[in-house]
């Protein structure tokens, strides 16, 4: 397959991937997700890849169905956000009733969804983004009709349960908003 054709076929994937979480996200109200369930299935060498909090703040919902699936962090306008994982930029842009929506490809077939209220865009599609490296700022969005940030894990074409595969917990606290830094 050449490269004019793996882009085709992950630009399809990705469009499809994209108006699934679009259909799924806008027939689910978020009261949905009262109790939580442990995604099933997702093989065990991928429970060794761990991902970091994209962003410090406050987790007001997490969830995961067989319906949905968000982790909604609180944080702070002017807060940056990092690259859960090191990886390829999928697609970084607006998506409608998303507000700005960063996908990434990372190793063992994982793609991870980091959206809602994002203002500044510091990456763009085919970067390659280390684990950490700054992507985004947090800023009210306009066409998002949620609040905070929202982090998504895919497993190939299945939504597995984020919280399986992070490295803490919980995100670390607030610092404080601030400009981006490399620290």
């Amino acid at each position: 397959m050449n490269l004019l054709e793996r882009r085709s076929a992950a630009l399809a994937a990705l469009t499809g991937w994209a108006a699934f979480v679009s259909a799924v996200l806008a027939t689910v109200p978020a009261a949905a997700c009262s109790k939580t369930q442990v995604a099933k299935g997702a093989p065990e060498a991928a429970a060794a890849t761990k991902f970091d909090w994209p962003v410090s703040g406050r987790i007001e919902t997490q969830c995961w169905t067989e319906a949905t699936d968000a982790i909604n962090i609180a944080a702070e306008d002017g807060a940056t956000v990092r690259a859960a994982q090191s990886g390829e930029v999928a697609y970084a842009g607006p998506l409608k009733r998303y507000g700005k929506v960063i996908m990434m490809r990372h190793a063992g077939g994982f793609v991870s969804a980091t959206y809602g209220d994002i203002g500044d865009l510091r990456v763009k599609r085919a970067d390659h983004i280390e684990r950490g490296q700054p992507i985004a700022v947090i800023r009210p969005a306009e066409d998002y009709s949620g609040t905070g940030l929202k982090f998504e894990l895919r497993l190939g074409p299945k939504a597995v349960d984020a919280r399986r595969f992070m490295s803490a917990p919980e995100p670390p606290p607030e610092r404080g908003a601030g400009s981006l830094s490399t620290e």
